[in-house]
Order: structure tokens, then sequence, then C-alpha cells
């Protein structure tokens, strides 16, 4: 994607506006000789020619027909996760910066006047630029060292200079039974022995001063519990400045030559002075010798049991699994033997111990069973705090005030919660029968498979999608999807919140937003064009413009307080004739030779202010729509009520975009009057609809009213 020639860097410029474009191109390459922009008119066309040309960085206007700048920049990240992308916009807003950061934007630029930005520009693209080479050639330096280390023959452990282990090949997976994602951020200390900490802690001393290569043999655990021994080549690698770049260590599992000596080795210590009880028994279970470790566990003085059978001092619970376990060992069936059991101590006290027994009868120097007991109490009782957590953590989840569904890796549902199956209204039952994108409506089965194979163990995503309901309607939601494996399986969890009220939110403030910044933005501009003018030619003509212009702004303040103090929430509901909080309207618009008729208005149950406000806007949009000499009619409805004019009328088939704050029919209008109406009837709990009147005007038609008996 990137030019092969690094004196070169390729821009492709996207803007829907040539000679701005070209501009912008010219600038540029007047700036650096090094730019080689390439021109484009809209995002559509810039995507075909990405796959065909070099591209260094792309370079794009926010404001285009088609698709928009956030919206090229989704279509480019799908296909080129890091080409260098800036948005280059005459639209300015936390909104615009803020998409364009979660989409992925490289630099956000605002278009300015003058000259000095395509400075700025091609600054920015040359950082870009320079930050995406240098990135992919450390990628592929490092790749290179990925398959060195990965092809290795012998086990490759690599550290950071706090000694936390950062990388493990598949060779040092096979020797030290942990996979490399299990050791990540892990010291050595979890790979050995306690009898091997000194020699290794002398070695990483040295190895964190940095002053070269280091070889040991040291004795291991593997995950599994299995000792193995290791020999070991240490070495820091430093860089040109000293500067230490990585701690290597090379290893080989050496156990098969040594294992003699280790065997050894090993019984002489715990003979000797082991942490852990070193018994050897009899084949009838009598206690031939115990170490001193006794006395520390069980409380024993050291001798105290010999001589007898040592099956005795075992929970009456756990002694028939136990003797089980030996009797195995006995009979030769098996050559180690390993059992969990609860032991009497000195005081009557139980306490747990993990048991490993070894036939060593055939040993001259043993002549016994060589018990290996350590005390496991403290494990046992986490694991029972961790049984009491989960079934906590098992009330939360069919407590919780969110939905949670965990899937597996195929999307099939495998535990949803209470909550999932009250908000979408399908049982349990059903939800397991289901798959995660027959609930998500905007789930892609291969997109979302994908992406969970990309996720790591406990990596989260958060996205917003759709869900539907068992009735057919949907709602929109926010998901915080994590990976967490199971038993070697891939689990996902998913927690849903319904943001219906949010997004409703934040549709009230976009539209708000646009609002301001488009609506108020023309009268003001015009309000300072004018303001020039006069003071160029000193004309006061142009101060009335600069008058209309402000009225206009006040206008439209005060209907955007209107929607945003008021909302959809009404007071009181009281007995009101409709045709006399007309008639009060009527005094307080603007009307001219305009005429008013009321005879056939009902009594209505509402809020007397909200529906004169409603009223209002009604009136002043026929009289707005129809002419000062139209007529207008405020009559009862079964179950409601109508106000209508005998005007020209209003055409439009969309009634969702009549009633939207902004929108207006004439040349002039605030755009507010009928979102105002729409407001006031759904606080009431009322439907407005427009018809046509029978002369061919506008007919408002208000149902779903409490009419009061006549």
């Amino acid at each position: 994607m990137s030019s092969e020639n690094l004196d070169t860097i390729a821009v492709l410029l996207v803007d829907d506006n040539p000679e701005l474009a070209d501009l912008t191109a010219t600038y540029l390459e007047r700036e650096d000789e090094q730019f080689d922009v390439t021109t484009v008119a809209t995002a559509s066309e810039a995507l075909d020619r990405l796959p065909e040309s070099t591209c260094d960085c792309i370079v794009s206007d926010y404001e285009m027909p088609g698709q928009n700048g956030i919206e090229f920049l989704t279509a480019v990240r799908e296909a080129y996760a890091d080409l260098p992308f800036i948005l280059y916009t005459g639209k300015g807003s936390e909104t615009v910066a803020s998409d364009a950061i979660s989409s992925g934007v490289t630099d956000y630029l605002q278009k300015e006047s003058g000259t000095s930005q395509y400075t700025v520009l091609a600054n920015r693209i040359r950082n870009v630029v320079e930050q995406y080479r240098s990135a992919a050639a450390l990628k592929n330096s490092k790749k290179r060292l990925s398959l060195l280390i990965e092809q290795s023959p012998i086990g490759v452990l690599e550290y950071n200079e706090d000694f936390e282990i950062v990388r493990l090949n598949e060779k040092g997976e096979s020797i030290l039974g942990y996979s490399e994602e299990e050791l990540l951020g892990d010291t050595w200390e979890r790979l050995v022995t306690e009898e091997s900490y000194q020699n290794v802690d002398a070695v990483t001393d040295a190895l964190a001063e940095a002053r070269g290569g280091y070889h040991s043999v040291d004795r291991n655990v593997r995950k599994d519990g299995e000792e193995i021994i290791c020999e070991w080549h240490n070495r820091v690698i430093t860089d040109e400045h000293d500067d230490v770049v990585a701690i290597i260590s090379l290893f080989q599992d050496i156990t098969d030559r040594t294992e003699r000596q280790q065997e050894l080795e090993r019984y002489e210590a715990y003979l000797e002075g082991s942490t852990d009880i070193i018994t050897v028994l009899d084949d009838s279970g009598q206690i031939q010798y115990q170490s001193p470790s006794v006395t520390r566990i069980l409380g024993f003085d050291a001798g105290e049991l010999v001589g007898q059978n040592g099956f005795e001092f075992v929970h009456p619970d756990d002694r028939e699994s136990t003797l089980e376990a030996f009797e195995r060992l006995s009979t030769g069936a098996e050559s180690r033997v390993e059992a969990e059991a609860r032991f009497r101590t000195a005081s009557g006290e139980w306490r747990w111990l993990d048991i490993r027994g070894t036939d060593y009868r055939d040993n001259p120097d043993i002549e016994g069973i060589v018990v290996n007991s350590r005390d496991i109490t403290a494990r046992k009782q986490r694991e029972q705090e961790l049984r009491e957590s989960s079934a906590r953590l098992k009330a939360l989840f069919d407590e919780s005030p969110d939905m949670i569904n965990v899937h597996d890796i195929d999307g099939n549902i495998v535990e949803p919660n209470p909550r999932l199956c009250e908000e979408t209204g399908f049982s349990k039952a059903e939800l397991l029968e289901m798959k995660v994108w027959d609930l998500d409506v905007k789930l892609d089965p291969a997109e979302a498979k994908s992406l969970w194979q990309e996720m790591d163990e406990d990596a989260q995503r958060k996205i917003t999608s759709e869900y539907h309901r068992k009735n057919g309607s949907t709602f929109p939601v926010e998901i915080h999807v994590r990976r967490h494996d199971a038993d070697g399986e891939q689990r996902f969890i998913a927690i849903s919140r319904d943001i219906s009220e949010r997004r409703q939110r934040e549709e009230q403030l976009e539209q708000f937003a646009s609002v301001v910044s488009h609506d108020l933005k023309n009268p003001l501009k015009v309000a300072e064009g004018h303001l020039e003018l006069a003071r160029e030619t000193g004309e006061t003509r142009h101060f009335d413009s600069v008058q209309q212009a402000h009225e206009r702004m006040f206008e439209l303040i005060e209907n955007l307080l209107t929607l945003s103090r008021e909302g959809e929430q009404v007071g009181a509901l009281d007995v009101v004739d409709v045709g006399t909080v007309a008639e009060s309207c009527w005094q307080s618009v603007e009307t001219a030779d305009a005429t008013l008729r009321t005879d056939s208005a009902p009594q209505i149950h509402a809020n007397r202010e909200r529906l004169k406000q409603l009223l209002e806007n009604l009136i002043g949009n026929a009289v707005e729509h129809g002419g000062t000499a139209v007529t207008v009619t405020v009559g009862r409805l079964p179950g409601g009520f109508y106000v209508e004019d005998d005007g020209a009328g209003i055409a439009i088939d969309d009634q969702e975009e009549l009633f939207r704050p902004g929108y207006s029919g004439t040349e002039g209008g605030t755009g507010f009057g009928l979102s105002i109406a729409k407001q006031v009837t759904d606080a009431h709990d009322w439907e407005i609809t427009l018809e046509s009147s029978d002369a061919g005007g506008a007919r408002f038609e208000i149902t779903g009213v409490e009419i009061e008996p006549s």
C-alpha cells in the first residue's frame, strides 16, 4: 500500500470541491518536493483507487456527497487498519472530532483561512507518514526475530528489565507445560523450586547489571507440578548505546541424564530438612520414619508416631479413598500415587494434606513407601471461599439489572440471565436454542466470529447494536463483550443495557446542536455583513437588515428555549374550553384580516398553558401559510378536535419531517411552530396528524383527547 520510494510521499486528497482540492494539492507540493498529491472528488472514487495505487496518507474532507468523511474513514479502516488518515474539514465540532477519534483517525485538522494552514497540513502529513513507515519497519524486524525464536529447537524465554516474562517460544511451552499467555508478566520464581532460588537470584542480579552471559543448571517446576532439571544460557542483549534491549534465556530439559543424581539429592534433602512431612511406610501402613516437619505441621514430636498405623490418623470421610490409592501402590499397579486428605493433629484438629506416595521397597537404602505430605489447608480454605464467591456471582448474574448472556465461539447462547428474558420476552429455553445473531439484528455471523477469534483472554470490546423482542419490536443496546475461557473452552460474556433513553437524548442534543449551528449562523452572518456595509458606506438602511436579523435570531432562541424548557411534561389537567383558549390565542397572534371560527370547539381535559402553546402555533402556522385573509376553524372531532384553514395547504408526505424542529415550509419561517405543537400533543399522549381540509387548506387533527361531555 505504501510507496516503495521512500523519497516520495504519495498523498490521496479527497474533496468534493475541485477548485479547493487543486489549490490544496498545489500548496502541498510547493511545501515539500516529496509530496505526490492525487485528488479525487468522492469517497467511493477514493476507495476504488486505493487497491490499485500506492498511498502513504489519505487527506479527506468531512462533508461530501454519498459518504461523509467519517463514513469514508470507517470503510478505509476495514481494509487498511494502519494507513494514515487525516480528516481535513471545514465543519469543526466536538461531535465530528469525537466520531473521528472513535473511528480510528490518525489526525484531525480544521480548515482555516490563509495559506499558512497548508504548512501545518504538510507537517502533519510528514509526521504521520514517518511514524507509519517506522512502525512498519519495526514490525518487519520484530517478525523476523519472532520467527527465529519460534523456530528455535531449544526453549527461549525473554524477560524485560524488571525480569518479567514477555515471551516464551513453542519449544519452551513444551518443556515447561505453560502456554506463553499463562506466564506473561510473571517472574522466574514461578518456574524454579525453592532450592534453585538462590542460584537463579545470583544470575538475575548479574544480568540486571548487564554484565553479559551466564550458564546455570536449575531445578524447575512444570505447570503440572512435575520437577525437571534445565540447563540455562542467559544473556543480556544491548544496543549500540549499551541500553538493554532484552534479556534472553535459552534452555533445555536435561532431566533424563541427571535423573539418578536428582533422585538421590531430592530424598536426601527431604529426609534431612524438608518443609513437608516425609514419611516412610511399610506394606501394612506402619510408620517407619517421619521427618521433623511433622511437629510444625501436625504438632507431634519427631519420632512420636513411629510404629503406629499412619492411616488411623486420616479423617474417616477420607480414609477409604486414601487406602484405595495406596493399595494400588502396594500391589504394584502404580509406582506413584496422589491423594488429598484431612489428618488429625496433636491437638485433635484436622488439617488438609496433599499426599504423594512413591514405591521404594526395592531400594535397599529405603525399603518402604516414601510419602511426601504437604499442608494444603490454606488452599482448601481458598477453594471453599471460591465456591462461596461463585455462589455470590451466580446470584449477581441472576439478579443483575443488566441483560447478560454467555455464548460460545459459534454464537450459541449457553446461559442467559433472567433480565435478558424479561427485556426480550423470550424464555430461557427459547434463548438456549438461539444464536447471538438471532437476538442481535445488526450482528453479522462471519464478522462476529472473526471479532471473537481475535480477542485475547480477558479482552473486552464495547459495541452498540439492536436487539429484537419476541413481539417483533426492537430496541438499541450497548454491549460489553468479554472473553473468559472456562474448562478449556472459549466463552464470551455479553453484558447489555437498553440505551433507548440515552439514544433519544443524544439525538435531541444533536438536533438542537444542528439547529443552533446552522439556523442561527445564517442571520448572524447577515447581520455581520450588513454591519460591515454600514461601516463602509455610512448608509443607515443597512441597520434595518441588522435589526431584522437580530429579531430572527431572538425568535429562534425563544422557540429553542420553549422546546428545551417545557419538554414532554404537563402539569395538572383541567376542563378547558378549546374555543375560549383559541380566541385568547387569536389576540396574541398577528392575524391581519384573517377570520377565526370556534362554534363547534369542544371542552376537553388538558393543561391550559400547554394547550395555548399548541393553538398559538397551529393558528400562526395557518396564517403564515394561508395568507392574511384566511379563515381558521377550530372544531370538534370524535375523540378530539381540529384546526383547519381554507388556504393553499401544505404539500408534504412525510409526517415525521413536518414536525421535525427546524423544518419550515415557507421562507423566513423558524421551523419550530409545528415541532412545539407536536411536543405538546406528545406530552398529553395525544396524536397529531396533517390532513387536507374540504377547502383544500391544511387540517391538523388532534385525537386521543378526553372530551368533557356537553
